[in-house]
């Protein structure tokens, strides 16, 4: 489904849902999205026609409720792939848990909202991703952002390349369900973001240095210096920039 213009497309795919006209599979998508939403409150930034904006609609049949990072995964390395595919590197990676990186700059973003009644029935999931595509210039907000346009020389018509993105996505996941939880986790580890590397965190107001040494089952983020997994949302993940 093409908008022509929305507030936020996981909040249209909630309403499809509330309103009972959701349908597995479905996508929204638009090149006019104003009141994006990010991680932990904050917004998704983007201007008419520089992006992607998409949500789609899903029922997570195939995995449990304690699995919900399982999909997060699932659709990260999916997008990722298809961004890999756009400029003919393997050099994107994931940035836990689940931002879209090229180098040190952030290419794009992905929040998913679950839909889960009082008896603990996952019922639905809304994958929201957004992709800066035709950008040359952002906001001073933004500290280490880049395009698909920077990366090939290009412009990219948004619809098209929603079409192509949903496309990619829905032959992953089909794939991603045969390979089983323990090869998810391995990829995704593979492609996370400074693995091994020195990096700058904040924590509480403190800042420290630690090394990134992969992730748990449930998507906690295991650090070398620290002894209990980190989870989503306890510390800040300082970002080099130029």
């Amino acid at each position: 489904m093409n908008l022509p213009s929305v507030d936020s497309t996981n909040e249209e795919a909630r309403r499809y849902i509330l309103a009972g006209k959701a349908v597995p599979g479905m996508a929204i998508f638009t090149a006019d999205q104003h009141s994006g939403k990010g991680q932990r409150g904050k917004k998704w930034q983007g201007e008419k026609d520089q992006g992607i904006a998409l949500s789609l609609l899903l029922k997570p049949t195939f995995l449990t409720v304690q699995q919900q990072f399982l999909l997060s995964a699932m659709i990260a390395l999916g997008t990722r792939a298809w961004l890999a595919s756009q400029v003919a590197t393997d050099e994107f990676c994931i940035k836990w848990p689940n931002d879209l990186y090229w180098d040190n700059q952030k290419i794009g973003g992905i929040l998913i909202e679950n839909i889960i009644t009082s008896s603990g029935q996952w019922n639905w999931a809304i994958a929201g991703i957004g992709i800066n595509l035709n950008q040359v210039q952002f906001s001073s907000d933004l500290p280490n952002p880049v395009s698909l346009f920077q990366l090939t020389g290009k412009q990219s018509e948004p619809s098209i390349a929603a079409s192509s993105l949903c496309a990619a996505l829905s032959d992953f996941l089909q794939t991603a369900m045969r390979m089983g939880q323990h090869k998810i986790l391995e990829q995704y580890q593979q492609f996370l973001y400074n693995r091994g590397q020195l990096c700058n965190f904040s924590r509480a107001g403190a800042s420290f240095q630690a090394i990134p040494l992969g992730i748990t089952e449930q998507g906690e983020l295991l650090l070398d210096r620290i002894e209990k997994p980190i989870q989503h949302g306890e510390l800040e993940w300082k970002i080099k920039t130029d």
